[in-house]
Protein backbone atom coordinates (compact mmCIF):
# COMPACT_ATOMS: atom_id res chain seq x y z
CA UNK A 1 0.00 0.00 0.00
CA UNK A 2 1.55 3.31 -1.02
CA UNK A 3 1.43 6.68 0.75
CA UNK A 4 -1.41 8.05 -1.37
CA UNK A 5 -3.70 5.14 -0.55
CA UNK A 6 -2.85 5.40 3.16
CA UNK A 7 -3.55 9.13 3.07
CA UNK A 8 -6.87 8.57 1.31
CA UNK A 9 -7.90 5.94 3.83
CA UNK A 10 -7.00 8.12 6.80
CA UNK A 11 -8.87 11.07 5.24
CA UNK A 12 -11.89 8.87 4.57
CA UNK A 13 -11.84 7.59 8.18
CA UNK A 14 -11.60 11.13 9.57
CA UNK A 15 -14.40 12.28 7.28
CA UNK A 16 -16.59 9.37 8.31
CA UNK A 17 -16.00 10.18 11.97
CA UNK A 18 -16.87 13.84 11.49
CA UNK A 19 -19.90 13.02 9.36
CA UNK A 20 -21.17 10.72 12.10
CA UNK A 21 -20.67 13.51 14.62
CA UNK A 22 -22.44 16.02 12.33
CA UNK A 23 -25.26 13.59 11.73
CA UNK A 24 -25.68 13.26 15.48
CA UNK A 25 -25.75 17.05 15.89
CA UNK A 26 -28.27 17.39 13.05
CA UNK A 27 -30.43 14.78 14.70
CA UNK A 28 -30.16 16.69 17.99
CA UNK A 29 -31.25 19.88 16.24
CA UNK A 30 -34.13 18.09 14.58
CA UNK A 31 -35.35 16.64 17.84
CA UNK A 32 -34.99 19.82 19.84
CA UNK A 33 -38.02 21.96 20.10
CA UNK A 34 -36.93 25.48 19.79
CA UNK A 35 -39.19 28.30 20.82
CA UNK A 36 -37.04 30.99 19.61
CA UNK A 37 -34.88 31.69 16.62
CA UNK A 38 -31.95 32.58 18.85
CA UNK A 39 -31.94 29.11 20.38
CA UNK A 40 -31.99 27.61 16.92
CA UNK A 41 -29.13 29.87 15.75
CA UNK A 42 -27.12 29.05 18.89
CA UNK A 43 -27.49 25.31 18.30
CA UNK A 44 -26.78 25.59 14.56
CA UNK A 45 -23.64 27.69 14.93
CA UNK A 46 -21.34 24.88 16.17
CA UNK A 47 -22.78 22.64 13.45
CA UNK A 48 -21.97 25.22 10.75
CA UNK A 49 -18.47 25.75 12.15
CA UNK A 50 -17.82 21.98 12.18
CA UNK A 51 -19.04 21.68 8.57
CA UNK A 52 -16.77 24.59 7.51
CA UNK A 53 -13.80 22.99 9.27
CA UNK A 54 -14.60 19.68 7.61
CA UNK A 55 -14.77 21.36 4.21
CA UNK A 56 -11.41 23.09 4.79
CA UNK A 57 -9.72 19.88 5.92
CA UNK A 58 -11.22 17.95 2.99
CA UNK A 59 -9.91 20.59 0.59
CA UNK A 60 -6.43 20.43 2.14
CA UNK A 61 -6.46 16.63 2.03
CA UNK A 62 -7.56 16.61 -1.61
CA UNK A 63 -4.84 19.11 -2.50
CA UNK A 64 -2.25 16.96 -0.71
CA UNK A 65 -3.50 13.85 -2.50
CA UNK A 66 -3.36 15.64 -5.84
CA UNK A 67 0.19 16.88 -5.16
CA UNK A 68 1.38 13.40 -4.17
CA UNK A 69 -0.36 11.90 -7.19
CA UNK A 70 1.48 14.34 -9.44
CA UNK A 71 4.78 13.50 -7.75
CA UNK A 72 4.17 9.79 -8.23
CA UNK A 73 3.16 10.34 -11.86
CA UNK A 74 6.34 12.33 -12.48
CA UNK A 75 8.45 9.65 -10.81
CA UNK A 76 6.71 6.93 -12.82
CA UNK A 77 7.17 8.88 -16.05
CA UNK A 78 10.84 9.40 -15.26
CA UNK A 79 11.33 5.70 -14.51
CA UNK A 80 9.48 4.75 -17.66
CA UNK A 81 11.65 7.08 -19.76
CA UNK A 82 14.78 5.59 -18.19
CA UNK A 83 13.55 2.08 -18.99
CA UNK A 84 12.73 3.05 -22.57
CA UNK A 85 16.18 4.61 -22.98
CA UNK A 86 17.83 1.47 -21.56
CA UNK A 87 15.71 -0.72 -23.85
CA UNK A 88 16.72 1.33 -26.89
CA UNK A 89 20.39 1.12 -25.91
CA UNK A 90 20.11 -2.66 -25.48
CA UNK A 91 18.38 -2.93 -28.85
CA UNK A 92 21.16 -0.91 -30.52
CA UNK A 93 23.81 -3.10 -28.87
CA UNK A 94 22.01 -6.25 -30.02
CA UNK A 95 21.85 -4.91 -33.59
CA UNK A 96 25.57 -4.14 -33.54
CA UNK A 97 26.32 -7.63 -32.24
CA UNK A 98 24.12 -9.17 -34.95
CA UNK A 99 25.91 -7.12 -37.64
CA UNK A 100 29.31 -8.18 -36.33
CA UNK A 101 28.16 -11.81 -36.26
CA UNK A 102 26.86 -11.54 -39.82
CA UNK A 103 30.17 -10.06 -41.00
CA UNK A 104 32.22 -12.73 -39.24
CA UNK A 105 29.99 -15.44 -40.72
CA UNK A 106 30.61 -14.09 -44.22
CA UNK A 107 34.35 -13.95 -43.53
CA UNK A 108 34.32 -17.54 -42.31
CA UNK A 109 32.42 -18.64 -45.40
CA UNK A 110 35.10 -17.20 -47.70
CA UNK A 111 37.84 -18.70 -45.53
CA UNK A 112 36.20 -22.11 -45.82
CA UNK A 113 36.02 -21.76 -49.60
CA UNK A 114 39.69 -20.79 -49.72
CA UNK A 115 40.62 -23.67 -47.41
CA UNK A 116 38.72 -26.15 -49.61
CA UNK A 117 40.46 -24.78 -52.73
CA UNK A 118 43.93 -24.92 -51.13
CA UNK A 119 43.24 -28.44 -49.81
CA UNK A 120 42.16 -29.61 -53.28
CA UNK A 121 45.18 -28.06 -54.98
CA UNK A 122 47.59 -29.49 -52.39
CA UNK A 123 46.00 -32.91 -52.73
CA UNK A 124 46.31 -32.76 -56.53
CA UNK A 125 49.97 -31.72 -56.33
CA UNK A 126 50.82 -34.42 -53.79
CA UNK A 127 48.94 -37.10 -55.71
CA UNK A 128 50.68 -36.16 -58.95
CA UNK A 129 54.05 -36.14 -57.20
CA UNK A 130 53.51 -39.55 -55.63
CA UNK A 131 52.35 -41.02 -58.95
CA UNK A 132 55.45 -39.77 -60.64
CA UNK A 133 57.65 -41.04 -57.82
CA UNK A 134 56.04 -44.49 -57.62
CA UNK A 135 55.34 -44.79 -61.37
CA UNK A 136 56.12 -48.23 -62.90
CA UNK A 137 59.51 -48.48 -64.56
CA UNK A 138 59.67 -47.87 -68.27
CA UNK A 139 60.70 -50.83 -70.41
CA UNK A 140 62.85 -49.78 -73.24
CA UNK A 141 62.72 -52.21 -76.13
CA UNK A 142 66.02 -52.18 -77.85
CA UNK A 143 65.18 -55.06 -80.11
CA UNK A 144 63.34 -54.15 -83.24
CA UNK A 145 60.98 -56.70 -84.61
CA UNK A 146 60.73 -57.54 -88.20
CA UNK A 147 57.14 -58.16 -89.11
CA UNK A 148 57.97 -60.49 -92.04
CA UNK A 149 60.18 -62.67 -89.87
CA UNK A 150 57.44 -62.97 -87.24
CA UNK A 151 54.89 -63.86 -89.90
CA UNK A 152 57.18 -66.52 -91.32
CA UNK A 153 57.60 -68.02 -87.87
CA UNK A 154 53.91 -68.08 -87.16
CA UNK A 155 52.74 -69.43 -90.57
CA UNK A 156 53.37 -73.18 -89.92
CA UNK A 157 51.47 -72.98 -86.65
CA UNK A 158 48.58 -71.20 -88.32
CA UNK A 159 48.29 -73.68 -91.12
CA UNK A 160 48.30 -76.57 -88.67
CA UNK A 161 45.54 -74.94 -86.69
CA UNK A 162 43.47 -74.40 -89.84
CA UNK A 163 43.86 -78.05 -90.91
CA UNK A 164 42.90 -79.23 -87.55
CA UNK A 165 39.75 -77.05 -87.52
CA UNK A 166 38.70 -78.27 -91.04
CA UNK A 167 39.01 -81.88 -90.01
CA UNK A 168 36.41 -81.75 -87.52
Amino acid sequence: MNKTETLRQSAAAANDKRLAHLAQQIETVRQAKHQRVEDLATSLEPLAQAMAALSDETLQTLMLIERRTREQAEAFTSQLQDEVRAFREATAAARKAADRMRQSTQGLRWRHYALALVTGLLTAVLLSGFWLWVAPPKVLNTVTLNAQAVADLLQPAMTAALKHSKGR
